[in-house]
């Protein structure tokens, strides 16, 4: 039975804290860089408890093969391997001759398939469910384990001769037919242990096929209906195309086909790594399919968060009030979530002189990431609670000019002018003027009010670099 966050019902628990038995995903885990002797790991901690915690596991992030197919048959659509295979297709366009240079280049491209699908098992396996990129490495580099498939099928067709010469032809064809049955055992084995000695050793491969159990059968039918399925591609669609493009076709089935076969291999390996032994470590697992959150801004006070997040779930908002206000001494607030959620707490809990102290850090905040309609709000609330709240003459001035955007005249004036007394010194001064002559201009229709400001901008500060739009301003007047 799967687990699910505590917090976010809706998504797999990754993480599983023994102390207060909470079940937390990604977002609700408390993730910190750690460094030891040199070397930084990241380390995950609940943030109730401020503990280690364990990983579930990951029979509880993934589904069964068979519930997966139609994602498993997704998988060479990603960008590059797509690409990789139809510019592979299309080069069979050009040798599709007879001659021997021809058949080497056609047994190098699918060489690079082969190579290319193995790279996918291999990752696959290790818990990246991710298509690996196109490069060098996958498609060229280190061809020992694809040759030593290779010296699998040639063992096999080794003694399918010899048994039929010594024992008969229909012995032969059972002994092919059992070695066929056991041969994704032996890639398992191959990618498992790396050793061909191991793959090719009945009491292990076949010890293998019976720890997964009838999963193997399940996959083998796949695996079958897969290696089956470009041969009936050629016979019921293909051959009712142009001749001149079967064999590019053909070839863009087999290699789709293959890497397929491959990506689900795979993922039985991954499915089932704790009955065949194989290690699979959190910091490998990807697949961007389970959780399909959007990406998140990094938040410098993520950690604060955290900690603060069950204490608010369990009601004691004073307490949270105070953790954030012990937490954040030191290292003043600079992220908007925490600013926000510090606001609404005082707030709720009535603690009005700690609301219109933290109003003024808020809205610089809010400002600052141009979130107009709560910027208003919180403006509007603080004054409401006390007629005297001053926010920052940066705040003001963005405050002014969202308030004329809205069609609050009246209050973008009131705000300018509230600027203009309250930091006469500030260098936003003369533009807050400007501004108080365009709206009583061009919203108010009241072109005294407006020579009026004009009048003190150029009065007060005649050296401003807005001097001259000021007077061409005022000359249109």
């Amino acid at each position: 039975m799967k687990k699910f966050c505590n917090g976010h019902p809706t998504r797999k628990a990754h993480w599983h804290c023994s102390k207060c038995d909470a079940l937390l995903c990604p977002e609700c885990v408390s993730a910190r860089e750690i460094e030891n002797y040199g070397s930084k790991n990241i380390h995950h901690f609940c943030p109730k408890c401020n503990l280690p915690v364990d990983w579930v596991g990951l029979q509880n992030l993934i589904d069964p093969f068979w519930n997966r197919m139609p994602r498993i048959f997704a998988y060479p659509l990603s960008i590059q391997p797509l690409l990789f295979i139809s510019v592979l297709a299309i080069a069979t366009l050009f040798l599709s001759g007879s001659g021997f240079f021809s058949a080497i280049l056609r047994g190098v491209m699918w060489l690079m398939i082969l190579k290319y699908s193995f790279e996918s098992l291999k990752a696959t396996a290790s818990g990246n469910l991710k298509p690996p990129p196109v490069n060098a490495r996958t498609i060229s580099e280190d061809f020992v384990q694809v040759l030593k498939q290779f010296v699998i099928y040639v063992l096999i067709d080794i003694g399918f001769a010899y048994i039929s010469v010594k024992a008969g032809l229909i012995l032969g064809y059972v002994f092919a037919g059992a070695a066929l049955f056991f041969v994704p055992s032996m890639i398992i084995l191959l990618v498992t242990t790396g050793s061909l000695f191991h793959a090719i050793n009945p009491v292990v491969f076949v010890g293998l096929t019976f720890r997964i159990g009838w999963a193997y059968l399940l996959m083998y039918l796949f695996l079958f209906l897969l290696g089956s399925a470009p041969a009936y591609l050629a016979q019921y669609v293909i051959r009712f195309l142009p001749a001149e493009v079967h064999p590019m076709l053909f070839g863009f089935a087999q290699s789709f086909y293959t890497i397929i076969t491959y990506h689900l291999m795979g993922y039985v390996i991954l499915q089932y790594h704790e009955r065949i032994g194989y290690q699979v470590d959190y910091e490998d697992f990807s697949d961007p399919t389970i959780e399909n959150y959007e990406p998140q801004k990094s938040d410098p006070d993520a950690v604060i968060l955290n900690k603060v997040e069950p204490l608010i779930k369990e009601g004691k908002l004073d307490e949270a009030i105070g953790l954030i206000k012990t937490m954040t001494e030191q290292q003043p607030i600079s992220g908007i979530n925490l600013s926000e959620r510090l606001y609404n707490l005082l707030k709720m809990r009535k603690r009005s002189a700690e609301l219109l102290e933290h109003g003024v850090t808020h809205l610089d905040l809010l400002a600052t990431e141009n979130q107009k309609s709560k910027a208003i709000a919180v403006f509007t609330e603080c004054r409401m609670t006390d007629s005297s709240f001053m926010p920052t003459a940066a705040a003001l001035f963005k405050l002014a000019g969202w308030l004329n955007e809205t069609g609050k005249t009246k209050a973008a004036i009131a705000v300018y002018n509230t600027l203009v007394k309250s930091y006469p010194d500030n260098s936003l001064v003369p533009r807050a003027y400007f501004r108080i002559a365009q709206i009583f201009h061009d919203r108010l229709m009241n072109k005294d009010q407006a020579k009026r400001a004009l009048g003190l901008l150029l009065k007060k500060y005649p050296d401003h670099d807005i001097i001259p739009q000021a007077e061409n301003f005022l000359a249109r007047l």
